[in-house]
């Protein structure tokens, strides 16, 4: 007679060889969604100043949508979304574009540099994430 409850759902041992998640790819998606928190935070705070009354690089009310936008990104990237990863990406670059014709000099450069270089790595972090995880099935199925 077996011990093992004949109600309990079946396991699979192929199941425990698939590997996980290298920490190397978690940390660069991660290193991306804190940037985005950052990058929203140092905006809401800029942009509440400017809307206390203080002429702050030209910031208003509207950058408030900024905020949203971002927070919602770095919220995809959390969830490892290669989409949002991207379209954060894009959305620095052409921001920081925007500003600099704006003021009509080049400033902050090393900081966009920082802020760009971790974008860039959650976008080269959700798709190493979504490449490993559409191998896992084959590597169970093929035994490893």
């Amino acid at each position: 007679m077996t011990t093992e409850n004949p109600y309990s759902a079946p396991t699979s041992p192929i199941m425990d060889r698939i590997p996980e998640i290298p920490d190397d790819i978690l940390k660069k998606i991660k290193q991306a969604w804190v940037a985005a928190l950052f990058s929203a935070g140092i905006t809401l705070i800029v942009t509440l100043i400017a809307m206390s009354g203080t002429e702050v690089l030209g910031f208003s009310a509207w950058e408030l949508i900024d905020v949203a936008l971002v927070l919602g990104l770095a919220f995809g990237i959390y969830k490892k979304s290669r989409t949002c990863a991207v379209l954060m990406l894009i959305y620095f670059i052409i921001s920081k574009i925007i500003i600099m014709a704006e003021t009509g000099k080049p400033t902050g450069i090393p900081m966009a540099l920082v802020f760009g270089y971790f974008f860039w790595q959650g976008v080269s972090g959700t798709f190493a994430y979504h490449k490993l995880k559409a191998r896992k099935p084959a590597l169970a199925v093929s035994g490893g």
